[in-house]
């Protein structure tokens, strides 16, 4: 392995040549474990908290040492933390780019270190994997369950929606032109109001409540992210009672944990769209990083599966996904 010293390496080569095949297998499965791995990305944002927990569990569980670091939503920051990676000599570097241009130079001086360069979410120039959002049908899926909401509970009566975005991510406009194109082709009567930019809860929970004083016969609000759609349900809470959180609905991106309680518990959160889950994600880019570790040949690009969850279904995924926690 790259970090070993040319003596240790002379010297593990002379101790193989003198042992049997099996015991030669140990010592290759025991230098595995040396294997490290390098995380930056936005830990303010749901989906991605959860992938940092199950990265880490699940490097641990493969003998790998996975670091998370926070980027904290900041091009500059992010692009030390992956510095700081390249000197500590990690094996492989996992990136949820704040900007996509903004690391292109240091994932590319990664690569020459010999470090693997995984791309999470958003494309990266220089990457040896990308793990992707198929952006525009995730977004025409939360946009189609919110046009059949609407459907369902007003006819053709015409209503006012208003809609979460994230439009600094070429990937994420197109995941908010398929919601809105969507409810144009399917509920024509709804009319879209109100857009403002959130990624993290915080931004949700400010934006549902600026929407509801500015257009206060609002009866749908679509996001972009678990953050804007978490956040949008405790805003709304908090403008209608209880007895009204069937005639509005919430529908969101992500299928966090926060979101399936939502729709579970019959708030007006009403769908959300799962791209596998946090959880899964982390499994899914530490077992990228193991191929690599492996030398096993992969597909560059790599796609996460569109599962809308309603109350149909929100159960079951609750207990799939979390409730074995």
């Amino acid at each position: 392995m790259k970090k070993r010293t040319l003596s240790v390496i002379l010297a593990a080569a002379t101790i193989i040549g003198t042992m049997s095949a099996g015991t030669a297998a140990v010592y290759a499965d025991d230098a595995k474990e040396d294997y490290t791995v390098g995380m930056t990305l936005n830990l303010g944002n749901l989906t991605w908290a959860e992938l940092a927990e199950s990265a880490k569990a699940h490097g641990k569980e493969l003998g790998m040492n996975v670091t998370v670091q926070n980027s904290n939503d900041d091009a500059t920051t992010q692009v030390s933390q992956i510095e700081n990676f390249i000197q500590a000599d990690v094996d492989a570097i996992i990136v949820a780019a704040v900007e996509s241009n903004s690391v292109e130079d240091v994932c590319k001086a990664a690569q020459d270190a010999g470090i693997k360069v995984i791309a999470y979410t958003q494309v990266i120039e220089n990457a040896d994997a990308e793990y992707l959002v198929d952006a525009y049908n995730t977004g025409y899926a939360c946009g189609k369950r919110a046009a059949e909401w609407i459907k369902e509970v007003y006819g053709d009566e015409p209503i006012e929606w208003a809609l979460e975005d994230l439009p600094k991510y070429p990937e994420i406009i197109d995941r908010a032109n398929g919601i809105k194109e969507a409810i144009e082709e399917l509920a024509p009567n709804a009319e879209l109001v109100a857009t403002q930019p959130a990624e993290v809860m915080e931004d949700g929970q400010k934006n549902a409540e600026n929407f509801m004083q500015s257009h206060p016969d609002i009866k749908v609000i679509c996001s972009i992210g678990s953050g804007g759609g978490a956040g949008a349900n405790e805003g709304v809470k908090s403008y209608i009672s209880e007895d009204e959180y069937d005639k509005f609905g919430i529908f969101g991106i992500d299928a966090t944990e926060q979101e399936i309680m939502n729709i579970i518990n019959g708030d007006p959160q009403k769908s959300s769209v799962s791209l596998g889950g946090g959880a899964k994600h982390g499994e899914m880019l530490i077992d990228i990083a193991d191929n690599f570790r492996n030398g096993v040949e992969q597909d560059k690009e790599q796609y996460m599966p569109i599962t809308v969850i309603d109350s149909s279904n929100a159960q079951e995924y609750y207990d799939e996904q979390y409730g074995n926690k």
